[in-house]
C-alpha cells in the first residue's frame, strides 16, 4: 500500500508514540507481543510504521498500553469538528408540518398527551 507524505507522517507519528509509551512501561518488544498475543515482528512491523499492519492489532496495542480508550475516541462523533460542520450545512432551510393536530387555545392542557420526540 503507497500511503501519501501526509498519511506517512501520520503514521510514522503514531507508530513512534506506541513505541514510546511501549519503552515508558519499561515492556520490552517481546513481552509487548506476548501480551498482545502476536508475533514479535508483528510488534516490530506497528513500530515500523508498515501500512499493512492489521487495525484489530493496533487496537490491542492501545489495550496493552492501557491506552483502548484514547484508540475509541479517535473520531468520535461528538468531536469531530469536521464533521459537525459538514452537519449543519446540510441542515434544512425549512421544516414541513408533519400534519399534527392543532391545539385550540380553549383545549383543557391536563388532558393534553405530552409531547414524544
Amino acid at each position: 500500500m503507497k500511503l501519501t507524505p501526509g498519511a506517512s507522517r501520520a503514521v510514522d507519528r503514531l507508530c513512534g508514540s506506541i513505541r514510546t509509551a511501549r519503552l515508558r512501561r519499561r515492556l520490552s518488544q517481546q513481552d509487548m507481543a506476548r501480551l498482545m498475543g502476536v508475533s514479535l515482528g508483528t510488534v516490530q512491523r506497528i513500530e515500523r510504521g508498515d501500512p499493512g499492519v492489521a487495525i484489530g492489532n493496533i487496537a490491542m496495542a492501545f489495550l496493552c498500553l492501557n491506552s483502548l480508550d484514547k484508540f475509541e475516541r479517535v473520531l468520535e462523533p461528538t468531536t469531530d469538528e469536521i464533521g459537525v460542520a459538514a452537519d449543519s450545512l446540510r441542515l434544512p432551510q425549512r421544516v414541513r408540518s408533519r400534519g399534527v393536530k392543532r391545539v385550540e387555545e380553549n383545549d383543557d392542557a391536563s388532558s393534553r398527551e405530552p409531547i414524544a420526540y
